[in-house]
């Protein structure tokens, strides 16, 4: 079992603040009247070697982890990073960060007792500094500026305790489903996929890309749209409004660029794809945080701009079609793909609506710490609470993966949505946990047509692969890439689902079912598909009874 270091990987920051706090030349945990004392030096020389000889109490704590996991952590203390100190500075004074290290500091405090985040910043701070040559661990715990750190060991413990819990019933959640969808391949009538076209390959037609630049007077907001039209689009052989259209909306921190490959492949099958970057909450505004021209990672207006966005967007080809495309493009039936905060904006255009007070209930600390996606999505609190209407009839079905909307849509804003929705889930995602984030969230989906995608072993970064890490730099080894097998997967499934919903093509529709997901599926990154999971048949699941029980 992986936890540790997915754990680890998965929240960028999380590596670089929390652990620092836990050491200076000694680090303190009081267990009743008594002190458990570990030194760093006791720390490094378990990192090289392995061994505690001299401290028995934390040699008992690290039995309790797998030969495995404690490889894991012994690789965590020896990796070297190397950020540039101004940048770092400016990402952990941003808003969602700093929430984060108050929470840790609460954790992990000064000899005085008092909350340790200002410490924690100035060990971090001094880490980056001392060495720009890259720093790790170990180093930046020497740092912290107090002979001795006192840790709650208690409440570390119980926050480990909920993670660890929340990764292991991830497991047997998602074990238990594949159970389900097996279930319904032998239920099912036997397909042949070997005799039918391989979606996970690209289309027949050639594409071509273009960029546009769009400007919404009314909301003063410029951004730009890559968009693939495939070959009988330019070459004028197709009758009116005959190519469907699919925008696909990016995650936060992310651009347009990250998604080509899906947008390439979708367009080889006959749709016209748009990938708007949504300033804001792209990567550029990540890189102007880090550069000092901008005090936060993310716009909060920016749950109100992204599906404004689209709309706008769509408006624009609207025009377009007229004027340029010969009315080619069928905009009356869109479909709209969108990863993590952009699972949020596709499902809002879809019609899902912002539940302020169910969101106001979840964000607390415990749940942040557990689900880290609550950070960003506690944030709508900040808007005006209005009853927002992001609703788009022009979109005719959604795919989302790894979404961000269990607190900020809710159950109450699920299920407005009376469109076709397919909802996937990394069961390797840390930052929007899949039972939480989309497991739970798919059973309060009220829509007739609904599937649920679960990849096994794939983490949050669908958009990240071994192409695109050179130009995300100073993330060194935090950054798990999407897998390539499980990208493919997506690309398959997207075009099955849009071509059956949004197209309307009937030769798609034998895609949408569990045996398409066993036949494609290949280990250890196995793929289930479900048409249906209700709320009972989850409570079944998550009180460990296996569905039919």
């Amino acid at each position: 079992m992986g936890w540790l270091k997915s754990l680890a990987l998965s929240i960028v920051p999380a590596v670089l603040v929390s652990l620092p706090a836990m050491a200076a030349e000694t680090i303190v945990f009081p267990v009743g009247k008594m002190n458990l004392e570990v030194s760093i030096d006791t720390l490094e020389n378990y990192a090289e070697t392995g061994l505690l000889p001299d401290n028995k109490p934390l040699e008992t704590y690290l039995n309790w982890l797998t030969p495995s996991e404690q490889r894991q952590v012994r690789e965590l203390l020896k990796t070297r990073y190397s950020f540039d100190s101004e940048a770092t500075a400016r990402l952990l004074k941003s808003p969602m960060v700093a929430s984060f290290l108050e929470y840790v500091g609460g954790l992990i405090k000064t000899e005085s007792g008092e909350n340790g985040s200002e410490a924690i910043y100035s060990a971090v701070m001094a880490a980056t500094t001392n060495d720009p040559e890259g720093f790790n661990i170990l180093e930046i715990l020497r740092q912290f500026p107090a002979e001795s750190i006192h840790v709650d060991l208690e409440e570390a413990l119980d926050t480990m305790v909920r993670v660890v819990s929340l990764i292991r019933q991830t497991n047997t959640v998602i074990a238990s489903l594949e159970e389900l969808a097996s279930a319904e391949v032998s239920a099912s009538n036997p397909v042949d996929f070997n005799q039918m076209p391989d979606l996970r390959q690209r289309g027949a037609l050639e594409v071509s890309k273009q960029t546009l630049s769009l400007f919404d007077w009314q909301r003063n907001r410029q951004f730009e749209t890559d968009f693939y039209l495939p070959t009988a689009v330019q070459e004028n052989a197709t009758t009116e409004k005959s190519i469907p259209v699919i925008v696909i909306s990016h995650g936060l921190a992310s651009d347009r660029s990250r998604f080509e490959d899906l947008a390439r492949h979708l367009a080889s099958y006959g749709f016209a794809v748009a990938v708007p970057q949504h300033p804001g909450s792209d990567y550029q505004a990540l890189q102007e945080l880090l550069a000092g021209e901008r005090n936060d990672i993310f716009e909060v207006n920016q749950f109100i701009d992204r599906p404004h966005d689209i709309s706008h967007l769509l408006d624009y080809l609207e025009r377009l079609n007229k004027k340029e495309l010969k009315n080619q493009l069928n905009l009356e039936k869109v479909g709209v793909w969108g990863h993590s905060f952009g699972g949020y904006t596709a499902l809002a255009l879809a019609g899902a609506t912002i539940d302020f007070e169910k969101l106001q209930g979840d964000c607390t600390p415990e749940n942040k710490i557990v689900n880290p996606s609550m950070f960003l999505q506690c944030r709508a609190l900040e808007l005006p609470h209005s009853e927002y209407q992001f609703r788009d009839p022009r979109v005719k079905a959604v795919v989302v993966l790894n979404p961000v909307n269990s607190g900020v849509l809710g159950q109450l804003g699920l299920s407005q949505i009376s469109i076709p929705v397919m909802m996937g889930a990394s069961s390797g995602d840390l930052l929007a946990p899949a039972v939480i984030e989309q497991i739970q969230t798919f059973t309060w989906l009220t829509t007739s047509n609904r599937y649920l995608v679960i990849k096994r072993g794939d983490s949050h970064f669908f958009d990240v692969n071994k192409s695109n890490m050179s130009e995300i730099p100073g993330m060194g080894g935090l950054l798990s890439p999407g897998v390539e097998v499980t990208r493919n997967y997506m690309n398959a499934l997207s075009v099955a689902f849009f071509g059956s919903y949004v197209a309307e093509d009937l030769q798609y529709k034998p895609y949408l079912q569990a045996a398409y997901g066993q036949a494609i599926g290949e280990e250890p990154y196995t793929l289930s598909v479900l048409k249906s999971l209700t709320p009972t048949e989850f409570s079944k699941v998550i009180s460990g009874n296996t569905i039919g029980n």
